[in-house]
């Protein structure tokens, strides 16, 4: 079994090690490196190639929601991101969740719940948070005046995958759209799989954003 190669990245040290720590007691995972500032996260990025990047948002030199857009514009290798905060209600976290971050963690978030996150979001399946990234995008509100048909976005997918985008933005779990479909939980992966590459989206949260922003589900 490969271990999940996880970075973290926190300006506060005695957090960082403690995560790091953490994650050297899975069986399953690594961590290759911890930083301090965004800046010196792209760096250790770049050097060490992470699967998971759990990512401070608010840090001296650069935050983190500008080390996510350039990490953005790297290509398809940059790692999947974890925004870690202090406050749950924050606009930065809704920043990060549409930045593209996978998930995000409080840092009184329990030790089992940090594992299981890394996980999810290393296998592209919800993460134990991701009900309360939904409500947060919710709360924005707003649906911007397309002037194209809203589900034109839409067209590139198959009929059972505009199904299964449906379901996602929804907030639904692969076992929950098996259930529904009918489908295996294997094939309802794949779909899912197809969608994001097929809409050059990095995640089931970008789903979600993508869905509300063009009216294509009720909140």
């Amino acid at each position: 079994m490969t271990a999940i190669r996880v970075a973290v990245v926190d300006d506060q040290r005695l957090f960082a090690s403690g995560m790091q720590m953490l994650v050297e007691a899975q069986d399953d995972m690594t961590c290759v490196g911890t930083a301090g500032d965004g800046a010196a996260a792209l760096d250790l990025c770049a050097a060490e190639r992470p699967d998971v990047l759990l990512l401070d948002l608010r840090m001296p030199v650069m935050s983190g929601i500008e080390a996510m857009t350039r990490l953005g514009s790297t290509g398809d290798d940059r790692p999947r991101v974890v925004a870690l905060t202090t406050i749950r209600r924050d606009d930065a976290v809704v920043a990060a969740l549409r930045a593209g971050a996978a998930a995000f963690l409080t840092k009184d978030a329990l030790p089992d719940v940090v594992t299981a996150t890394i996980r999810d979001v290393h296998e592209g399946r919800p993460a134990p948070t991701e009900a309360e990234a939904l409500d947060l995008l919710r709360a924005q509100g707003g649906v911007p005046e397309w002037t194209g048909r809203r589900d034109e976005v839409l067209d590139v997918l198959s009929a059972r995958e505009r199904e299964v985008f449906l379901l996602v933005a929804k907030g639904l779990s692969n076992a929950e759209i098996a259930e529904s479909v009918f489908l295996s939980e294997a094939t309802v992966k794949s779909h899912v799989r197809s969608v994001l590459q097929k809409l050059g989206l990095r995640n089931r949260i970008q789903v979600v954003i993508t869905a509300h922003e063009r009216g294509l589900v009720r909140s």
